[in-house]
């Protein structure tokens, strides 16, 4: 059989139960298959691309995450945290934690034991502060300055708050190192603001109440009762220290 007759042959169609419904040509059947597949394929054809989109689209997700932990992960050996620390100086529980504190005005050892974290928080200051002032009345009055917001209006009421108010000191920082002579300096200071709160005289305050601010210069601190002020402190408060 040729294929101009193939396509000339009729074929029989038939319903679901056989009977005969009519003739078509045998070509006709199979272009009508043909055409009636192409939506499928079609179909099957923007599928499979919508799921390639996906997949790419979810890769590059996961790279955008990935890549912003990468950043924000504290890597260890470059950058900022390589800042230098003295890792000899651990933190205050390692190095002192203060029992008592002489007191000159009475001559006894006082009971009060001054807050661990203050006692911490202020000799980080101090180190960032006056760690270099060779003076330990000027480093002293480094932390009465702190004392001296926690009784002004205008600050914080703690000495917490008031050293890490942002913008305020800029020699603060909580990662400096937590030396032993600072803290036992700092641990001094709070013992006799305390022995003044309680109504003792004469406890060796260095810095007037007034005092809440202060400029250093490189070498040393410059105390004023206003910021910016001109006016600095003359140290004229005898000092309970042997400088």
């Amino acid at each position: 059989m040729t294929a101009d007759r193939a396509r000339g042959a009729l074929a029989v169609l038939q319903d679901a139960d056989g009977k005969f419904i009519c003739e078509v040509p045998c070509g006709y059947i199979v272009e009508q298959t043909a055409s009636a597949h192409k939506p499928r394929r079609i179909q099957a054809q923007r599928r499979r691309r919508a799921m390639l989109r996906r997949r790419v689209a979810l890769t590059v997700a996961l790279l955008t995450v990935a890549a912003l932990l990468a950043a924000l992960m504290p890597w260890s050996g470059s950058g900022a945290a390589d800042k230098p620390k003295d890792t000899t100086a651990g933190t205050l529980e390692e190095v002192h934690q203060p029992t008592a504190v002489l007191l000159p005005s009475s001559g006894t050892v006082a009971e009060y034991v001054p807050n661990a974290a203050e006692v911490e928080a202020l000799a980080k200051l101090i180190y960032g502060e006056a760690g270099i002032v060779p003076s330990t009345t000027e480093q002293a009055a480094v932390a009465w300055c702190v004392l001296n917001r926690v009784d002004d209006p205008r600050f914080p009421d703690t000495v917490l708050e008031v050293i890490e108010a942002p913008y305020q000191f800029s020699g603060y920082d909580p990662e400096y190192p937590v030396k032993e002579e600072f803290a036992l300096l700092a641990a001094d200071v709070l013992a006799r603001y305390r022995a003044e709160l309680d109504g003792e005289e004469n406890v060796g305050r260095v810095l007037p109440a007034e005092y809440c601010f202060f400029t250093g210069d490189g070498r040393r601190n410059h105390f004023t009762t206003e910021w910016k002020s001109t006016d600095c402190f003359g140290w004229t408060l005898e000092s309970p220290y042997t400088d």
